[in-house]
């Protein structure tokens, strides 16, 4: 019995590849890597319009919070003869000085639970200072009651107040304080007299320093009688 070679001659076996070959650009598995540029590590700058959008933006807003209400006022030409626009501050500084808008401030505070807001005080309790002669009167005597105050029984057209004791506001209220008050009450509700100043003050000052009793309605009439001020000049 003879050996059977069952070996294929047509078959050969692949050939080994070449490892100098394989990694040719022409080799059919090559696929050649790009060339990347290295990354900069330096940070590129933003735009200049960009930092100049934001900060406007951030300015904005914060004047919201600032009460700069009156921004847009200056961002235009008002042109030649254009109105003057006061600022808020101007406004606030004006008010600030005028003795009727301190007077009302003070009498608020200080006046107007007794005298009620309108002057026309409590029936039997606390006079009226509409169209009062002790208020429209004589300013020296106005200034004498604020100082000391008043204790008994007052006349008021016609009319007899036995309310509480008027309490003496000379530690309570500065000369200024009390040109302002004065002012007010004397040319509010109708009543027209004119302003007090500060020589009225600091001339009751001096002159009834040194008392330490509040005033009767006899001893205010010694200071001045009824009838107008001297002094106001219509």
């Amino acid at each position: 019995m003879s050996n059977t070679n069952n070996h294929n001659p047509e078959l050969q076996p692949p050939p080994h590849p070449d490892p100098v070959a394989a990694i040719q650009p022409d080799a059919p598995d090559f696929v050649e890597t790009p060339e990347v540029a290295p990354l900069s590590s330096e940070k590129e700058s933003l735009p200049m319009w960009l930092y100049l959008v934001c900060g406007f933006a951030l300015f904005m807003a914060g004047s919201s919070f600032t009460g700069f209400s009156s921004i847009g006022r200056g961002l235009y030409d008002q042109g030649p003869g254009g109105p003057t626009l006061a600022s808020s501050k101007t406004q606030d500084v004006v008010e600030d000085t005028n003795p009727m808008v301190v007077g009302k401030k003070i009498y608020g505070g200080k006046c107007a639970n007794c005298h009620q807001p309108t002057g026309e005080g409590q029936p039997g309790k606390y006079p009226p200072l509409v169209d009062s002669p002790w208020v429209i009167g004589s300013k020296t005597r106005l200034a004498a009651i604020l100082l000391k105050g008043i204790d008994g029984p007052l006349n008021v057209k016609d009319a007899c107040y036995t309310g509480q004791v008027m309490p003496a506001q000379e530690t309570l209220l500065n000369p200024e304080q009390m040109v302002n008050l004065m002012t007010y009450i004397r040319g509010s509700w109708g009543n027209t007299a004119n302003a007090a100043t500060a020589d009225d003050v600091s001339q009751a000052k001096t002159k009834f320093g040194s008392q330490t009793t509040s005033w009767t309605e006899a001893g205010l009439l010694g200071i001045a009688p009824h009838g107008p001020d001297p002094s106001d000049k219509k």
